[in-house]
């Protein structure tokens, strides 16, 4: 399984789309910092000054980990179906190696590299704030809680992927993983709207309405948690150890937390797929 992980690995650097993303990501980082830049030249001392700042960051933030999301789907939406469909499987199944362990393989070397990518996006977001002069202090253990829930969301969806990738198509597999990504967004939104009208009491469709939004955003982070991952993320790099907190509402914000038990749901999530997947695939007829 080894060397599955490690030939995963050399195979996704050689990969056009992991170029394309890259020279994506460098331009986005860009225009983020030329933002940034033109945001500090003003005054900033003000307490809406600095909760500003911190919307900007939760914005930078979350369009890095969807740039991450592209990342994963355009390199591992095929790691299984597509070496099926063009008859390299046969070649790597005729060496000594499980069908299971080359699912895991591909898990593992694939999480590997995107695990790099998506901590040098964090920390880039993060860095371009304090470096521009961001009034938001950040204590060394908010930034390490916050790459570790910033890693977390994209080694999650590539866990459906990969397993998505074993049983159907390569096209099934991206419409799989496109529309999952979707829906869990789109739930997430609607749970931070629902808090937003519970929390503000603003009953034009009454506080049942916002409960029912919450409840949807729920079932949506079963289908894929990638959200909460995302909301649990800013609280983490945005609460101090001494309570205070810089966390804002809004799109980019997390109001709504998930709870201990959504995040051991998240790591039988993750297991049931690899297992589901790997069983399939060592019974799929090839």
């Amino acid at each position: 399984m080894i060397t599955i992980i490690k030939y995963t690995f050399k195979e996704m650097l050689k990969k056009r789309a992991f170029l394309l993303v890259s020279l994506l990501s460098l331009l986005y980082l860009s225009i983020y910092t030329f933002g940034l830049s033109k945001i500090f030249e003003r005054p900033n001392d003000s307490i809406y000054d600095i909760i500003f700042q911190s919307q900007i960051l939760s914005a930078g933030l979350f369009f890095a980990n969807f740039i991450v999301a592209f990342l994963v789907v355009l390199t591992s939406v095929n790691a299984i179906s597509g070496e099926i469909e063009n008859g390299t499987i046969y070649a790597v199944l005729s060496k000594p190696i499980k069908r299971y362990e080359l699912v895991l393989g591909k898990f593992i070397g694939l999480g590997a590299m995107i695990v790099i990518y998506s901590s040098i996006m964090f920390l880039s977001v993060v860095g371009l704030n304090i470096f521009m002069g961001s009034k938001i202090t950040f204590e060394a253990s908010n930034i390490l809680r916050g790459l570790f829930f910033f890693d977390l969301g994209p080694i999650v969806f590539l866990a459906l992927i990969i397993a998505s990738s074993s049983i159907f198509s390569t096209v099934n597999t991206g419409i799989i993983a496109i529309m999952a990504y979707g829906i869990a967004l789109v739930g997430g939104v609607l749970e931070q709207i629902g808090s937003a009208m519970q929390q503000s009491q603003v009953s034009a469709f009454g506080l049942k309405s916002g409960e029912s939004l919450i409840n949807a955003g729920i079932l949506t982070s079963l289908i894929l948690p990638t959200d909460v991952i995302y909301r649990k993320m800013t609280a983490e790099l945005l609460t101090q150890s001494s309570g205070i907190s810089f966390m804002t509402q809004g799109l980019f914000g997390g109001m709504s937390q998930p709870s201990i038990y959504m995040f051991i749901y998240i790591f039988f999530y993750v297991v049931f797929l690899l297992y589901y997947g790997a069983k399939r695939f060592s019974q799929r007829d090839l």
